[in-house]
């Protein structure tokens, strides 16, 4: 596997997350290895604006961090759409909400939704009704909490939509039933995704 600096990185990549020493990523590894899903070392996931900075849902709802500096001890699997221009509208999604949420506060961490992901079958498929009515509700101002991976994929979803390829196009099942784990496994499978290598602990 190719080891990556942030210099090889794009808007739009997605970053998963190897769990770290963390007693809150040990619970969700936990949770993912009972609820028998594969990859359980892959506890969070996020998506990058730049070659630099990821945007994702944890601790108090979407946060920007500089992979140099906030999370320069953490590793991750990289993943990266084949459609560049699918990647850069996702960068630019997951901004938007980042800056929405810095403004009213109403996108916060989701701990129930992510114990939720690990329980039943794959959930409602994906559809524009569905894109509209959550992108409704943040630009009204109610709230609509996340989870790392949840957030990740109805990103993607809305970024396909926009660009007219449909959001099951490119994940066919709620968003609300991906955990880290599982989103590892889609996107390893994924006709429309490359594992491009892994960006090393304190390695930028």
């Amino acid at each position: 596997m190719q080891q990556l600096k942030c210099a090889d990185l794009r808007p739009g990549d997605l970053l998963l997350k190897v769990t770290d020493s963390s007693w809150f990523n040990k619970v969700i590894q936990l949770g993912q290895t009972l609820a028998r899903q594969r990859n359980t070392s892959i506890t969070h996931a996020g998506i990058l604006f730049d070659n630099t900075v990821v945007i994702e849902a944890q601790r108090v709802g979407l946060n920007a961090n500089d992979l140099r500096v906030q999370t320069r001890h953490l590793g991750y699997y990289v993943f990266r759409p084949h459609n560049r221009p699918l990647a850069d509208g996702a960068a630019t999604c997951a901004k938007l909400f980042f800056d929405i949420h810095g403004r009213t506060n109403t996108m916060p961490y989701s701990k129930p939704g992510a114990a939720g992901s690990l329980i039943g079958g794959p959930g409602r498929p994906a559809s524009r009704e569905r894109m509209e009515t959550v992108l409704d509700r943040i630009l009204e101002g109610r709230n609509h909490p996340f989870f790392c991976s949840q957030f990740v994929v109805y990103v993607y979803q809305f970024a396909a939509e926009q660009a007219g390829l449909g959001a099951g196009s490119l994940f066919n099942l709620s968003d609300a039933k991906v955990s880290p784990s599982v989103l590892a496994s889609l996107l390893a499978t994924h006709p429309s995704f490359a594992e491009i290598g892994y960006l090393m602990p304190g390695e930028r």
